[in-house]
């Protein structure tokens, strides 16, 4: 991680690689995840922001159904923050948005064409001759 991450984007980073996001080799604040669902492929993009006042905002892009689902899924830790309550939101925000990600229509239709596919109904076997 490159040594300009401020200790909040630090926390973030660990975070989200703990729960299998990928970290951008380039910048200390993005994170993504590579989802398959049923209408192909698909990336969303987690960020950990600073802004001027020193508070970093938790916000997220995934676009599916034309729109951004993550638009409503955000965190904001103020300068003096503790670590348990960063640590807590980050947890929440993460939780929050795999959530979300998981209810989109094509997840919803992969999940459901996948538990098809688990679950045919075997052959039934007679014990009549064959002939």
């Amino acid at each position: 991680m490159n040594s300009t991450a401020t200790p909040i984007q630090a926390q973030f980073s660990q975070a989200l690689a703990a729960r299998g996001w990928n970290l951008d080799r380039v910048r200390v604040d993005v994170a993504s995840k590579d989802y398959e669902t049923a209408a192909g492929g698909r990336t969303a993009f987690v960020y950990c922001r600073q802004n001027r006042d020193g508070d970093h905002v938790l916000t997220g892009d995934y676009w599916s159904e034309g729109r951004n689902v993550l638009s409503t899924c955000w965190a904001l830790f103020r300068p003096g923050a503790d670590e348990a309550t960063i640590a807590s939101e980050i947890e929440r925000f993460a939780a929050e948005a795999e959530k979300t990600i998981a209810g989109t229509y094509a997840m919803r239709i992969k999940a459901l064409l996948a538990d098809e596919g688990g679950s045919a109904p075997e052959e039934e076997t007679t014990s009549a001759p064959r002939y």
